[in-house]
């Protein structure tokens, strides 16, 4: 069924006329007029009767011209709703973010994303570097954030920020008073990071830096919570993002920055064509 019958069906029904429902159409009336004959040929049933001047819907069409304005609306809504896909404002955004690490850039980023795009459909999960890989190539997510490592070649990726890296003490410390630290200082330190099977990336280099500056540690492996909770008790320190004090604000603690120490923050998306929501929110972060 073609929708410009449908249009003609309804534009007449309302008319009255159609000579008046032409112009309104701005096509000629005798071609309004073949429309109408081929709609009745197809649905197999009289569609208007003479009421004095006027032309009157029978009554055996009258639930055949309620059902053509639903199916205009509902065409209609569909190039709405491909104009809205198309700048991003409807459809879905789904985020993969490290666990236990949600940059304070996808706070801020997501607030803006919102408000421009209230409709869009957004869920943040947390995987591990691989698993961000292999459910970007899959479609299960469409944008990922990481640190430190770029994303294997078959994936685009783009630096979104460098990240300083900080000590993070309790109060009475004796480094919570210095401007800042270097790895060096950590020598005979209990130090607490992220559990290696949640941010292998992350402890890896974590590791390595402290092997190259010579400190001997054991990293006690921990959730972030209780990262957070053994700082404070001053039962250990650790290494965290500066944007972690922002976004937690934890009492009894304090961020040093270490000297020369900062990392990347990268977004990765899939190749091929980009969802406008994805391109919208990389502008955002």
């Amino acid at each position: 069924m073609e929708l410009r019958l449908l249009q003609a069906l309804v534009m007449v029904a309302d008319e009255g006329s159609v000579s008046a429902a032409a112009d309104q159409l701005h096509i000629a009336q005798p071609s309004l007029s073949r429309q109408l004959r081929l709609l009745e040929q197809r649905l197999g049933l009289p569609l208007f009767e003479r009421d004095g001047r006027r032309l009157k819907v029978t009554q055996v069409a009258e639930p055949v011209v309620g059902a053509a304005r639903k199916a205009l609306d509902a065409a209609a809504n569909v190039l709405s709703v491909a104009r809205q896909a198309a700048v991003g404002q409807v459809g879905r955004l789904a985020i993969a973010v490290l666990p236990g690490c949600s940059p304070v850039q996808l706070v801020s980023a997501l607030a803006r994303f919102r408000r421009e795009h209230p409709i869009v459909a957004v869920s943040i999960t947390e995987l591990v570097d691989d698993d961000q890989w292999r459910e970007l190539r899959e479609g299960a997510i469409d944008v990922a954030l990481n640190l430190i490592e770029p994303p294997p070649d078959d994936l685009c990726h783009q630096v979104v920020s460098a990240e300083q890296v900080c000590v993070v003490v309790p109060d009475e410390h004796r480094l919570a008073g210095k401007e800042s630290v270097r790895f060096e200082d950590l020598e005979g330190e209990p130090l607490t990071f992220f559990n290696r099977t949640d941010q292998p990336v992350g402890y890896r280099w974590l590791t390595d830096r402290l092997r190259a500056a010579g400190v001997r540690a054991t990293v006690q492996e921990a959730t972030l919570t209780n990262i957070v909770a053994t700082v404070a008790a001053g039962l250990a320190v650790s290494v965290m993002l500066r944007s972690f004090e922002t976004i937690l604000k934890p009492p009894g603690v304090r961020f040093i920055p270490i000297e020369d120490c900062a990392i990347d923050l990268i977004v990765t998306w899939r190749r091929g064509a980009v969802p406008a929501a994805v391109n919208a929110f990389k502008r955002e972060l």
